[in-house]
């Protein structure tokens, strides 16, 4: 089948864009209402007092919204036949250096308000820190590659079930 790389390219671009906004409102999510609910209710976690707690609990927030979306990109490219791993991996791949490139620029702000604010972006991947240090490039890294990487085992299991849904006659073609 013939590519269309004006459509590869606004696949990119919009999953790119939507990984931005759902990376965004897990932060948000995670330092207001989260720890707002949860931290009332369930005083044990004490989410105030371990903000690696509260940034691992945010981080499934848009681990859940972009394995759903991926699973269902996976579905929906074997269903129309437009299966392609190497534009979702290489989607990830620019996805997650667009995302990490710009935590390298912390260590050379030297406004701290600054730097805290860029930090606080980063909010959801700090879980990481309690395996690599301090370092915002580090732990940034690991939740970054981490996220990545769910996301394309996802498109591929997402798609290996959905074939044999398929084989099995769960699933007819849609047109």
């Amino acid at each position: 089948m013939e590519r269309d790389s004006l459509r590869d390219l606004l696949y990119c671009l919009a999953r790119l864009g939507l990984f931005w906004f759902i990376n965004f409102f897990g932060v948000i999510m995670g330092k207001t209402v989260i720890l707002g609910v949860i931290g009332s209710f369930v005083p044990r976690l004490h989410l105030y007092d371990s903000p690696e707690t509260l940034s691992l609990i945010s981080f499934f927030i848009p681990v859940i919204f972009i394995l759903i979306l991926f699973a269902d990109d996976a579905k929906r490219h074997t269903a129309y036949g437009r299966y392609n791993p190497v534009l979702v991996s290489s989607a990830m791949i620019l996805i997650g250096a667009s995302y990490y490139l710009p935590c390298l620029a912390v260590g050379y702000i030297k406004d701290i308000k600054n730097a805290e604010i860029l930090k606080g972006f980063y909010f959801i991947n700090y879980w990481a820190s309690e395996i690599v240090g301090d370092e915002v490039e580090l732990y940034n890294l690991v939740g970054t590659l981490a996220l990545v990487l769910l996301s394309i085992f996802t498109y591929l299991i997402a798609r290996r079930i959905y074939l044999k849904k398929f084989e099995s006659g769960e699933y007819e073609y849609e047109y």
